[in-house]
């Protein structure tokens, strides 16, 4: 059974969750192992099982007569999602779900790529399982209608419905399941690529987007369903309001199986080995002129494929140029490639051994090799690379992937040839799996600020290939090789984050919504239409100048601070001529101790990030302790209030430094006991506690990264 707190729904706020046992016998399950018996390994498919049964665990009940959930499921790029939620969807019919419907992203091949996989794993000659593909209530609801009766005579059949996320295909599907009969069946909704096009873009404008609406309207006529966001880049999802009717109410981190390479692999200790900076003069023209670069790049490609093809690895052999978003500049590229450089080079090769330009090629092709000798061992001799270079040249196709009429997409259109250069932009940049892919030369990226999420998509590097990463190289500029090695700690940042919470057994809606990102990258989490977030970080002062202004909840944290310092012993010191009650070196799970009994809402001291904050620089071994003071002994301090903020500080005086400078350079957390007034002459308000605590920023021993958290429309 799952644990209702791992990581899940909080039920304190879901009462229409109740936990559940996930049978992981089935059929359907079965059906998918022996599919996959020779590809995935005992160890990866149990991996995936438990962590699909997690999510389905914390799902409604299908034998419950309603109830809904959203969850959200973590993966990396191209860490092979689909095959975790073939195994969902299967796992699904085997518990009582009648529906699982799939919004296959925005684009036809995309939907037509994941109808395919999920028709290979799901469905094959079998007829339990009937596929629909973008069906329309005129012409499929009665068979959906029928499909679904059966199963009250214990048939097992099971309706299995892929759509485009666009409006008018989630509105066909709305109106198939506004028949009242039907919309009672037990549905799992999944959102494939979950943080593009299904957010509300017109959040700030208090209006809906059309797919958001349309997700909304069907979600809200079924019964009792779930809707799963599977995506690589959690970022907006995660940053999203509470009260977002996609904010997740469960989340999941799907770890890859054996054999990904990502962020850690190509941007963490080996990023010499497999990273090559493209020089600024390059760099400033993409792939759209001849360069030096591009044509060692080009060269590195072809030694890789005489490497990957001499030792028997005859899968396909791809090469990634992505340079710009305009469709004018990628045909550029194409036909650099296609006629300045590969057409060049098949006659060059063909000339007398003393041929000059020959022998220039050839000196390019050394360098290429010498390129992949530090990671390709053993590696064929280069008498035998260079007799294979004119055989994997004509074993090429070169294609232009974008809208234009002389533009093909490589999801709808055969792959002949065994080596190919794929040359565009946004066609390439998310969803698309580049089978074999191992060269990229990558040179775009916005002039100014752009988003975490959206360059992680371009990884397209990322994948299965441990069999031939010897051979693989990334070739990108200064400036997007820094994007990538600050995105790589933004990832274990908040997976570690997250993890944390799940081992903690901590609803995701509890956890912090606080991402590490470098400001001066000039980096943002996501896009600025979906969510509203801001900048946290804690160097030299975090103070809270609003105070609680409820009276009970002001008394309760005055009554707790002044036990807590009592009970942990605290001792008087003096600091010139004033006297403060000090816990030296204090534990900082004794400082969570106390941030998480008091109240701050309605405050503008943060205690969630500021915990979350300390907690991190604790984990670290940054900060273990600190010196936390109860300022003049948790006696009252009348201050002045000003536009809702009291400043908590008292200033210097003739034998004092002032409250703001007795940190003596040291991290310190100082507590306030504080009556505000408007005027001096007034009465005393409610008496509430402040809090401040000190970061010396001049000090890197203290400081962890930057810090981007969830914001308000006022703070943004």
């Amino acid at each position: 059974m799952m644990d209702s707190n791992a990581f899940g729904i909080d039920p304190t706020n879901n009462s229409s969750f109740q936990p559940w046992v996930v049978n992981i016998e089935g059929e359907e399950l079965s059906h998918i192992r022996n599919k996959y018996s020779a590809e995935v390994s005992e160890e990866d498919w149990e991996g995936i099982v438990k962590t699909a049964a997690n999510i389905l665990g914390q799902c409604p009940n299908p034998l419950s007569p309603s109830g809904s959930s959203t969850g959200l499921a973590i993966g990396k790029v191209q860490s092979g999602k689909t095959l975790s939620y073939s195994v969902l969807v299967a796992l699904a019919y085997d518990n009582g779900y009648g529906v699982v419907i799939v919004l296959a992203g925005t684009k036809t091949p995309l939907l037509e790529q994941t109808y395919a996989r999920l028709l290979k794993d799901l469905v094959g000659e079998r007829p339990n399982i009937t596929p629909f593909k973008n069906p329309t209530s005129s012409v499929d609801s009665q068979v959906i209608e029928s499909v679904l009766h059966s199963n009250k005579y214990h048939s097992k059949k099971y309706a299995l419905i892929v759509a485009l996320k666009r409006q008018n295909r989630i509105k066909d599907i709305y109106e198939i399941f506004s028949q009242k009969d039907i919309n009672t069946c037990p549905i799992l909704i999944i959102d494939d690529e979950g943080d593009e096009a299904s957010l509300n873009t017109m959040f700030r404008k208090k209006k809906e987007s059309s797919v958001y609406k349309s997700i909304r309207l069907l979600r809200d006529i079924l019964k009792i369903h779930a809707y799963i966001a599977y995506t690589a880049t959690p970022e907006a999802n995660l940053l999203l309001e509470g009260i977002d009717s996609l904010s997740p109410d469960f989340g999941i981190l799907i770890n890859p199986g054996s054999g990904y390479c990502g962020g850690s692999t190509f941007f963490g200790e080996s990023i010499n080995e497999f990273v090559q900076e493209i020089p600024i003069i390059d760099a400033e023209n993409g792939g759209s002129t001849i360069n030096d670069s591009l044509r060692l790049a080009i060269a590195i490609f072809f030694v890789g494929a005489v490497i990957r093809h001499k030792r028997g690895d005859m899968d396909w052999h791809s090469m990634l140029i992505h340079n710009s978003s305009l469709k004018s500049e990628h045909d550029k590229s194409y036909k650099i490639v296609k006629e300045d450089i590969i057409r060049d080079w098949r006659i060059t090769l063909n000339n007398v051994d003393t041929d000059p330009e020959k022998q220039s090629l050839l000196k390019l092709f050394f360098t290429a090799y010498e390129k992949l000798i530090p990671t390709v061992n053993p590696i064929p001799s280069w008498s035998e690379v260079k007799d294979g270079l004119l055989y994997e040249l004509w074993q090429l196709e070169i294609w232009m992937v974008n809208s234009l009429p002389t533009g093909r997409d490589p999801l709808s259109t055969p792959i002949k040839l065994g080596n190919n250069i794929f040359v565009g932009g946004n066609m390439l940049g998310r969803g698309l799996t580049i089978r074999g892919l191992a060269v990229t030369y990558i040179t775009r990226r916005a002039m100014n600020d752009t988003n975490a999420d959206t360059l992680e998509q371009r990884a397209r590097w990322f994948g299965y290939k441990k069999k031939y990463l010897d051979v693989c190289r990334i070739f990108l500029t200064g400036q997007l090789k820094e994007d990538y090695k600050v995105l790589l700690r933004h990832e274990n940042d908040f997976w570690d984050s997250l993890s944390r919470y799940s081992d903690s057994g901590i609803p995701i809606r509890k956890w912090p919504r606080m991402f590490e990102l470098d400001y001066d990258a000039k980096l943002n989490p996501t896009r600025k239409n979906v969510a509203h977030y801001k900048k946290f970080q804690i160097k030299g002062w975090k103070i809270q100048h609003r105070l609680i202004e409820d009276f009970s909840s002001a008394e309760k944290n005055v009554i707790y601070v002044k036990e807590f310092f009592w009970r942990h012993q605290a001792i008087q010191k003096e600091y010139g001529s004033i006297e403060h009650s000090v816990i030296k070196n204090c534990p900082m799970e004794l400082v969570l101790e106390l941030l998480n009994n008091v109240v701050s809402s309605k405050t503008d001291w943060e205690n969630e990030y500021v915990i979350e904050y300390l907690s991190r620089l604790s984990s670290s071994r940054k900060l273990e302790t600190i010196d936390l003071l109860l300022m003049r002994n948790g006696n009252i301090e009348d201050r002045t209030k000003t536009d809702d903020k009291v400043e908590p500080f008292s200033g210097e005086s003739a034998n004092y430094l002032g409250d703001r400078y007795i940190h003596d350079g040291k991290p310190q957390f100082q507590v306030h006991i504080i009556a505000p007034r408007l005027r001096e002459t007034d009465p005393r308000t409610i008496v509430s506690t402040s809090f401040a605590v000190y970061i010396p920023e001049d000090n890197s021993n203290y400081i962890l990264g930057d810090y981007v958290v969830r914001g308000t429309e006022n703070e943004y």
